[in-house]
């Protein structure tokens, strides 16, 4: 038999043994389909199109191409799935920008449309994150802390499961520390110009408002000199008093102490300046020098002689 002949009958061996097996070509085909298949491809113009270009375009940081994308899915697909997503990549895009305005006004507007999504804490998280990045300093004005502190309360209330909660926490007691130094600086603002009587409220401020602060000590000191001054002495020493049993080792525990006539040794071993003293004491300072620098420039030894 010769070559040819042998290989055609070889083939149509084979071609009959799958057409008896009846689905046997198919099952065969099938197996070779398992490894030709493709991903399926995302519909172009769909709105999961628009997000995956938004993506692509904020990993290259190319926010305002990826917003575009985002507004197109927003406007064209508002009943889309993905439309929550959207916002909040609005947001955080503005929020990396330092735009905080704009991204404060994206996450107000995903807490109003979305009041029940399983995403609300991360929106109340960067609301009150983006007041923290703008907070001022002391003497500034303080509008953007007490801001944070309320969105940040809200979260820790509501929210106070939230991966987000234990650094709002850590937030919250930061701004309620810059708020106490705030009214101890405005207070001692006062109190270094005898105007006692508006220096008295923000004392009383710090050991209500914030009665775990760092500076209760020096608010009571500075609260029953001011008192003492004012010639109510009960009630200053009602204030001395209070400092030297809550804050025995404070360094203004023995001139409260001194004030009312009372014996009082301090144990030399725990005595050491407190942060609040060497903050107020270095806000004294800076004081001082800028009043003996402006005394300096005003000073006629400056000024240039008289021309002849």
């Amino acid at each position: 038999m010769s070559y040819v002949r042998s290989q055609l009958l070889v083939a149509g061996c084979v071609i009959f043994l799958l057409s008896a097996s009846g689905c046997a070509t198919s099952d065969l085909f099938s197996g070779f389909d398992l490894f030709s298949s493709k991903p399926a491809e995302v519909p172009a113009g769909s709105d999961q199109e628009l997000i995956s270009r938004a993506e692509a375009a904020f990993a290259l940081k190319k926010y305002d191409e990826g917003r575009k994308h985002l507004q197109r899915l927003i406007s064209q697909f508002p009943e889309s799935e993905l439309i929550p997503a959207a916002r909040l990549n609005v947001g955080r895009t503005y929020f990396d920008e330092k735009r905080y305005d704009e991204a404060r006004a994206e996450y107000q507007r995903f807490i109003e449309l979305f009041p029940q999504h399983e995403q609300l804490d991360e929106a109340q998280y960067y609301t009150g994150l983006s007041y923290f990045r703008q907070m001022e300093k002391l003497d500034r004005d303080q509008t953007m802390t007490n801001k944070a502190v309320r969105e940040f309360r809200t979260l820790v209330s509501e929210y106070h499961n939230s991966q987000f909660a234990p650094d709002a926490q850590a937030k919250l007691a930061e701004c309620y520390r810059q708020l106490a130094q705030r009214e101890l600086y405005v207070g001692k603002f006062y109190f270094n110009r005898e105007a006692y009587g508006a220096a008295i409220p923000r004392f009383e401020s710090i050991l209500k408002e914030y009665p775990g602060s760092e500076h209760n000590d020096q608010a009571l000191y500075y609260l029953g000199e001011s008192l003492w001054e004012l010639e109510q002495k009960e009630p200053a020493k009602v204030a001395f008093q209070r400092l030297i049993a809550e804050f025995p080792d404070s360094d203004v525990a023995p001139l409260a102490a001194k004030r009312i006539g009372m014996t009082f040794v301090q144990n030399p071993r725990s005595r050491k300046p407190s942060a609040s003293f060497l903050s107020g004491a270095l806000d004294s300072m800076s004081d001082a020098l800028s009043e003996l620098q402006n005394a300096i420039s005003d000073s006629s030894i400056w000024q240039a002689p008289p021309t002849p």
